[in-house]
């Protein structure tokens, strides 16, 4: 079964998605508590795969599946879920350097070209309704799916050079696009980070 890379999917739950972009989403499990310290959204394969349908990244049927083939072959998700770990800190690392403006240290680069290699034989170009188009293929029941998914989102972010519009959210250190037309979006999401700094501001200024 073929998939198009760009498939159209439902509205995703917004408190995942603050990124903007799935692969920053992704970097963004990793989570900055406001009082110091982190906690991880990720903690097995099952909870990964939970996370990308939550975040639209899969569907609803591609989760059962995968969820399914996660408890039929524990040891190989669990080197799947190694793997993601491993990639998620690789993803921030080079995102990070990207939106600093740092050149990339070659342990990212080398890591971050053998994912590029692995998806490589899955994506193939086809006959589709708008013309030529690339298809995901031979992806039934592959545990791997969801990290294939991300690291072509990474390679789309990278390639289109919209990284140039990555920022850092001030209030709790998630990183985000800047989709704004000024470009001069601060926070991650105005409805959280945004709304505790103007509160603050308010506090200050009513105590003053």
């Amino acid at each position: 079964m073929k998939q198009p890379v760009n498939a159209t999917r439902r509205k995703p739950a917004e408190h995942l998605t603050d990124g903007g972009n799935h692969a920053l989403n992704f970097i963004n499990t990793l989570r900055h508590h406001r009082t110091g310290g982190r906690y991880d959204l990720l903690t097995d394969y099952h909870s990964f795969i939970h996370w990308a349908q939550q975040t639209n990244l899969i569907t609803w049927d591609r989760y059962m599946e995968l969820d399914l083939e996660g408890r039929c072959y524990e040891a190989e998700s669990g080197r799947a879920y190694g793997t993601l770990m491993t990639a998620r800190t690789t993803l921030g690392e080079i995102f990070l350097s990207l939106m600093k403006r740092e050149e990339i240290h070659p342990l990212w680069l080398e890591r971050f070209n053998d994912y590029v290699e692995r998806i490589r034989p899955h994506l193939h170009y086809d006959n589709g309704i708008n013309g030529l188009q690339q298809y995901w293929h031979d992806i039934d029941e592959q545990i791997h799916l969801p990290f294939w998914l991300i690291i072509r989102e990474a390679c789309n972010l990278i390639n289109s050079g919209q990284w140039r519009g990555i920022k850092q959210c001030p209030v709790c250190k998630q990183l985000f696009l800047d989709t704004s037309r000024a470009g001069n979006r601060t926070w991650c999401s105005p409805q959280t980070c945004g709304s505790i700094k103007k509160s603050q501001r308010y506090y200050r200024l009513k105590v003053a």
